[in-house]
């Protein structure tokens, strides 16, 4: 009697404790993180400068204002975008997470649905404008176009004016090429991340390992072809390009050509000088990295999905062979896609092996792979290295009656 609850409903430790679960589990799906739902930092790393500072910001909502984060590739800039949605989720704080490319392409989708489109894009808008803590991740990776900076500035526009937190996820503190310079005002703290934090410089799907990728050398690609024959046609000049590339690489480097003509040896050999140059390498045998991608799902930490995927977004040269032998599923199309388009977007150095046509890939890499502003394309014409036939490009009709047999 005279306890200022008396009388009063209150519910018992185990209800709240459900309640708390219940909460958190909302917010996560809400929170678009996707995989990196399980991204967080331990406590020591969570510490030290700058991160500690990030975190700080994440967790006092008292703190208004926005934050930009920056750092080169690799740097983790990513993995502290989603432990700072995380933290807050946890403590029953909502936080939206998105990638802005992948905002701008649901934002498009859902303009242009064939029915209820407006609405959609009204909510999606909406949901996205007047979120109480927003981080936009790769902010300077998109394309931009006049609709897509237009629509950033009318959510950034918004939120300024209404005081929104907001967290913009960057490269360089250099926004003038999307026009959104403009926001980076005085009252922005400003947090830059150090050089890549990744444990090792060279990665491997597919069974070019460290030790088999040294043994592959320009000197030791056989300019004459099989034993010598004369049936090398272009080899020679097809060496050439790729060294010439490998030197200052930028861009995207296509090698087409059939079965055998030694286009997986210029890509390993181009991977092996950068390794030594010091740059960070991942080659990658496509239908291998896909299924590595697929069990990484089941991963957690360093090993997750996100984690991998974010380090083949950054990495410094990217080796895709053996493009267009993957099953050309939804998931495996998307997630190709997704890969290809940052790296496009930012010119980063990217090795394409592939011995079907561009026309025969998804429409959107096609488009990629042929665009000359980005990349050259190299068809190499020479004979099998192992077997003296004549090397055969794979085309559309004839992928199509392989699998019927």
């Amino acid at each position: 009697m005279g306890d200022p609850d008396f009388g009063r409903v209150r519910p018992c430790e185990c209800r709240k404790a459900e309640e708390e679960a219940r909460t958190a589990a909302r917010l996560q799906r809400l929170s678009n993180l996707g995989p990196l739902s399980d991204a967080r930092l331990s406590e020591e790393q969570a510490s030290q400068e700058p991160v500690a500072s990030a975190c700080e910001f994440a967790d006092n909502d008292d703190q208004p204002g926005w934050l930009l984060l920056t750092g080169t590739a690799g740097s983790g800039r990513t993995y502290l975008s989603a432990e700072m949605a995380n933290r807050r989720i946890a403590a029953g704080r909502p936080a939206l997470y998105f990638v802005v490319a992948d905002l701008l392409d649901r934002l498009r989708a859902a303009m242009n649905a064939p029915s209820g489109g407006d609405l959609s894009y009204a909510l999606l808008f909406e949901h996205v404008r007047d979120a109480p803590f927003l981080i936009l991740d790769d902010l300077d990776c998109i394309s931009p176009t006049d609709w897509a900076r237009e629509k950033l500035f009318q959510l950034l526009n918004h939120r300024r004016n209404s005081g929104l937190r907001t967290v913009l996820v960057a490269e360089a503190a250099d926004l003038s090429a999307i026009g959104l310079q403009s926001f980076l005002t005085l009252d922005l703290l400003r947090l830059e991340l150090g050089r890549a934090q990744t444990g090792g410089r060279y990665r491997e799907f597919g069974g070019m390992t460290e030790e088999v990728l040294s043994q592959y050398t320009f000197d030791g690609f056989r300019e004459q072809g099989l034993g010598g024959h004369g049936d090398a046609e272009n080899l020679p000049a097809s060496k050439r390009a790729v060294m010439d590339w490998t030197e200052q690489p930028g861009g995207w480097l296509t090698l087409i050509g059939g079965t055998g003509v030694g286009k997986t040896h210029l890509a390993a050999a181009a991977a092996n000088d950068r390794l030594a140059a010091g740059d960070s390498v991942c080659f990658a045998v496509v239908p291998e990295l896909l299924d590595a991608l697929r069990a990484s799902y089941r991963d957690e930490g360093e090993a997750s999905f996100e984690s991998m995927f974010a380090r083949l977004k950054d990495v410094g040269l990217l080796v895709l062979d053996d493009l267009g032998a993957h099953q050309p599923t939804e998931w495996a199309s998307e997630k190709l896609y997704q890969l290809c388009a940052s790296r496009y977007l930012r010119r980063a150095p990217t090795l394409i092996t592939t011995n079907v046509p561009p026309e025969s890939l998804d429409p959107r890499l096609a488009s990629r792979l042929l665009d000359s502003q980005r990349g050259v394309i190299h068809h190499i014409k020479a004979k099998d290295y192992r077997t003296d036939q004549q090397a055969v490009v794979i085309t559309q009709s004839r992928r199509r009656s392989r699998r019927r047999g």
